[in-house]
């Protein structure tokens, strides 16, 4: 294994720095384009639509993306894949049919594909592996302060610019990124070395099916994902149509959640937590968000939902953080690029199955009452796979796998 790197933690604050920046960028430009959606007419559908076209490239590239970021090192895949996002993001800000907008977030999302899993399979190389939890809680600390900074400059720059602004404002974010990488102390070498096999597009997805923990936590992630999908589309309906608020009542309930997440995130950053509590922990974030979603729909008054939504930010401040953490240490080095892109692709898939299934059900029931029954999946899924999740813990990691594919080049992976 590589020694972590001595000056690694600053390294770590400027990548978490850095990709922040990025997040705030596309919080306004996603915020502006919910709203110009919905302003031109657009209902759930619309909206689920929008959210989910980012998911789909995570998907649909995963095996090859994981294959790029274990055989290219970050620092020079990540300049060019934010310098094209850049290009896309600005084109954005056109208005344009909805299939357009839709076509640019996939291919924004193909940057992503490919960056996520890049800066998230280089980290154990910066730092040791046990810091990784602390590591993961300072990236949601950043992370929340572009989330409560987010909806807030959103809102206030559509009601003042319109909703052009927000968008050449994320643009801006990627292109300033771009030359991040250039002066960090990052890896010169890929991990993955010698030539490639057939199949070793699918090592990481392989990885997933044998380790015990990962494929525990993968389950979960995609099952937790679906279960969100009415509570995330059914949001701005209940808030603006049900409850009566205002855009910008909607803009700080998303600050409020994101403090949340900063306040959990800030207070986990300090915590030693041990890999064998790190699932314990996951699980108690999981219930978490699961009863923030609740008590969400049983709000009466729009003031009820700052509560509801700091606890569901709590929650989802703690599994996020532990959950990517938990993975990276069980993952095999030369393969972790693939395997934290297996990953996302299953939690994504979860989140656009859940975007599918929110704007059916969002359309023909109340937004209230699918929130309602978003809280309830959740915490039941929670409770169902809690015991799995534990239980894996328990085990050694298990890496015998054969990355080579005698007959056929797709994965060939066996039903849970």
């Amino acid at each position: 294994m590589r020694k972590a790197n001595p000056k690694g933690w600053n390294t770590i604050r400027i990548i978490g720095i850095s990709r922040a920046f990025s997040l705030l960028g596309d919080e306004l430009a996603i915020f502006a384009l919910l709203l110009r959606v919905k302003h031109d007419g657009g209902g759930a559908l619309s909206i689920a639509a929008i959210m989910a076209a980012g998911q789909l490239p995570l998907i649909l590239l995963s095996p090859w993306a994981g294959m790029i970021t274990d055989r290219v090192p970050v620092r020079r895949l990540a300049p060019i894949v934010t310098a094209i996002q850049a290009i896309f993001a600005a084109l954005l800000a056109f208005r344009s049919p909805l299939l357009v907008s839709v076509l640019l977030i996939c291919l924004i999302g193909v940057g992503q594909a490919l960056a996520g899993p890049a800066w998230s399979a280089t980290l154990p190389e910066i730092v040791d592996k046990e810091s990784l939890p602390r590591a993961m809680s300072l990236f949601q600390a950043l992370y929340a302060l572009a989330g409560i900074a987010g909806p807030a400059i959103a809102g206030l720059m559509v009601s003042k610019f319109g909703y052009v602004a927000p968008m050449i404002a994320d643009a801006a974010t990627f292109a300033l990124i771009t030359f991040v990488p250039i002066f960090l102390t990052l890896p010169f070498h890929a991990r993955a070395k010698g030539p490639r096999v057939r199949g070793d597009v699918w090592v990481g997805l392989q990885v997933v099916r044998n380790e015990p923990v990962i494929r525990a936590l993968t389950i979960l992630g995609f099952s937790l994902n679906v279960t969100v999908g009415m509570y995330s589309v059914g949001e701005l309906f209940f808030i603006l149509n049900n409850l009566h608020a205002t855009t910008f009542i909607y803009g700080l309930v998303g600050s409020t959640f994101a403090s949340g997440v900063l306040v959990a995130a800030v207070i986990n950053e300090r915590r030693e937590v041990s890999q064998e509590r790190l699932p314990a922990n996951i699980i108690a974030g999981a219930l978490m968000a699961g009863l923030g979603v609740l008590f969400t729909g049983f709000s009466w008054h729009w003031a009820l939902l700052f509560p509801t939504a700091a606890v569901a930010g709590i929650g989802v401040s703690t599994l996020n953080a532990f959950f990517f953490a938990l993975m990276l240490q069980r993952a095999p080095e030369e393969s972790r690029g693939r395997v934290s892109s297996a990953v996302q692709a299953a939690t994504s898939a979860g989140m656009l199955a859940s975007f599918a299934i929110g704007g059916v059900v969002v359309s023909l029931i109340d937004p209230r009452i699918a929130i309602i029954l978003s809280g309830i999946a959740c915490l039941a899924t929670t409770a169902a796979l809690a015991s799995t999740v534990l239980g894996a813990s328990k085990r050694n990691p298990i890496y015998e796998i054969e990355p080579v594919l005698p007959v056929i080049d797709f994965p060939v992976v066996e039903p849970e």
